[in-house]
């Protein structure tokens, strides 16, 4: 999805901000149509080299012409991105998370033709694995590649603590604010919708990914589920965010869990958030 429709950037910022869009565009496997079989076994057919933890399994071109960089330096760097997202999100919610999860390493090509994803994509998380393009042309930035890392980790451990059931503003909320520092569009775009429309985008909108959506409004809509999340964390914790994700884990229905867990009914938050919105937009915070 592009944001050239959105706001308009000389050639420079254009590039710029494909690089950062790629941070943007990642789907949640749970809440987008799954790859038919002929585009699994592509994935798999390459021969791989495997590295294995207690946590995680790491697929990775079997030589480095393939990937561009020592194998073994990019498996020391993405399980030390690992093991620390880990604790971070166990320290966060009080539980440790039990799923292995699976970590490939494809070339662009592969990556494209598994995911269907714009070349610019930088990861993705499908079919309860998580994909990541490297090519030997153009070696990963490890800042960028840190950010899709933790930020896909993100989304593996909302899947298993949620049952497969959150609600992709809080998903994506979640992993935005494990990526790090604050994705630069978001500020203007929030405003910018703010200021055309005075009203949040109702969280129905933003319920099963943002794919459907318009793509002049993704980027809004990506800063208002940050911005709700940070709302919800900064006032109740992750306690609360963990109480809704195992009510709905167990089967509860999303408008009871999110009464139970956050005190107040979704319309209601709807309505807060609106006005905490306007107050930011007002001020000279930059980031939502």
């Amino acid at each position: 999805m592009g944001f050239l429709g959105f706001i308009r950037f000389n050639f420079i910022k254009v590039a710029a901000a494909l690089v950062v869009l790629s941070c943007l565009c990642t789907k949640v496997a749970y809440a987008h149509e799954e790859p038919s079989n002929s585009q699994v076994r592509f994935a798999l057919s390459r021969p791989s080299t495997a590295v294995e933890t207690p946590r995680f399994t790491l697929y990775f071109p079997s030589t480095k012409e393939d990937s561009g960089i020592p194998l073994d330096k990019l498996a020391k760097s993405t399980l030390e991105v690992l093991d620390d997202t880990y604790e971070e999100l166990s320290q966060q919610f009080k539980v440790r998370p039990k799923q292995k999860v699976v970590f490939r390493f494809l070339t662009p090509e592969e990556f494209k033709r598994y995911t269907g994803a714009p070349a610019w994509t930088s990861a993705m998380y499908l079919r309860g694995e998580v994909s990541i393009p490297v090519s030997k042309e153009k070696r990963p930035n490890p800042v960028e590649l840190r950010r899709a890392i933790r930020h896909e980790y993100t989304h593996a451990v909302v899947a298993e603590l949620s049952g497969k059931r959150c609600p992709a503003w809080l998903d994506e909320g979640l992993a935005q604010m494990m990526e790090g520092d604050v994705n630069p569009l978001l500020g203007p775009a929030l405003r910018k919708w703010n200021d055309g429309n005075k009203e949040v985008m109702p969280l129905e909108w933003l319920q099963n990914g943002f794919m459907g959506l318009n793509e002049q409004i993704v980027p809004a809509a990506y800063a208002q589920s940050l911005f709700s999340t940070r709302l919800i964390v900064e006032r109740l914790g992750y306690t609360a965010v963990l109480k809704y994700l195992d009510q709905l884990r167990k089967g509860e229905e999303e408008s009871d869990a999110f009464r139970v867990a956050f005190g107040l009914t979704s319309r209601d938050f709807e309505r807060k958030l609106a006005l905490h919105i306007a107050i930011w937009a007002k001020g000279s915070e930059i980031n939502p």
